[in-house]
């Protein structure tokens, strides 16, 4: 029998941690989400220097309840191989900034209400300068909804942010150069499936997107897969990872894998080649061993019979011998 205090603590215990769940869970989703879709999330124009072009994006709000929101320009930059967005300060120094293109950009409206569920146009503008630098410049239009914030690690409040990240590409003799860092693959493996990791060194003045895949040959040189690569855009100066799994359990022997790309505008190639084996050796050892075993058997099975065979005669022989010595015996008498 469990004591009655013991049995309280144990009903309490369960009871705060239920009310603990239930009010962190609501807080919780309200730090994942501002309830603002952007259309399109990413917008990509060519616009030559000294000119202009005006594209129409829009805002949703997700939400039931509703948002006022202050619509703003931010540069960003890539450090990461995720290809994650940094956006930098609003004060950050533009002139010395390869990639910005905030100060090109206008955006009208710069404020808006919408109700649950409303979509709103705005109109976005670029006019680059004459002296603009042919590749890519990369700015974002940003949502800030007034009354939403959420808590860092350290407590501080952090306005959580929802837009369009555009790409501007001026026209031009433009850098394109990209190679492939590393491509690697275990070297011996028992089974698949096989796990493959590339990583490609964007050195362009502007933004790439790799196609191609990676192509594995058995020791015969026959093609068992083709894996697409996943089109991800690598920013200028970074590095991006990809990933792909050959998804075959049964393999033998020594492969060859194949990565090749093509990218940019002027049909550039990136490949990289790997060699690996896969031997399921504790099978092969299994096996050897039950033949093993089959073999032995069959040699005693095969042997057994003639031993048997052979004391039989010799005792059939010399039964025969004592049968006559005893005919004779009483022949005699």
């Amino acid at each position: 029998m469990i004591p009655a205090t013991i049995k309280k603590t144990i009903g309490i215990s369960i009871l705060l941690f239920t009310f603990y769940f239930l009010l962190s869970t609501p807080s919780i989703q309200a730090q994942v989400s501002t309830g603002l879709s952007a259309i399109p999330p990413r917008l990509e124009v060519d616009v030559k220097p000294d000119s202009t072009i005006t594209q129409v994006i829009k805002v949703r709000n997700e939400s039931s309840e509703v948002k006022t929101i202050k619509v703003t320009l931010r540069d960003f930059v890539v450090n990461d191989n995720k290809g994650t967005p940094t956006f930098l300060d609003e004060n950050s120094d533009t002139e010395n900034n390869r990639w910005a293109a905030s100060a090109w950009i206008q955006v009208s409206p710069t404020s808006l209400t919408l109700k649950p569920g409303e979509m709103k146009s705005l109109t976005l503008t670029v006019l680059p300068p004459a002296n603009a630098l042919p590749g890519g410049h990369y700015a974002a239009v940003v949502y800030s909804p007034d009354s939403f914030a959420s808590l860092d690690t350290t407590g501080a409040s952090v306005k959580t942010n929802v837009g369009t990240l555009v790409y501007v590409t001026i026209p031009g003799d433009i850098n394109q150069k990209a190679s492939v860092q590393s491509f690697t693959a275990p070297k011996f493996s028992e089974f698949g499936p096989i796990d493959f990791k590339a990583t490609v060194k964007n050195s362009s003045d502007i933004h790439i997107q790799p196609k191609g895949a990676i192509t594995v040959k058995n020791w015969f040189g026959r093609e068992i897969d083709k894996l697409q690569l996943t089109e991800i855009n690598i920013f200028p100066y970074t590095t991006r990872d990809f990933a792909n799994t050959l998804n075959k359990k049964w393999l033998f022997g020594r492969y060859r894998a194949n990565f090749e790309a093509y990218y940019g505008t002027a049909g550039g190639l990136i490949a990289a080649t790997l060699f690996f084996w896969v031997i399921p050796w504790r099978l092969i050892i299994l096996i050897v061993a039950a033949i093993a075993i089959i073999v032995t058997l069959i040699i005693i099975s095969k042997n057994k019979p003639k031993k048997f065979k052979t004391d039989s005669s010799t005792e059939v022989a010399e039964l025969e011998k004592e049968l006559e010595v005893l005919k004779k015996k009483y022949k005699d008498q």
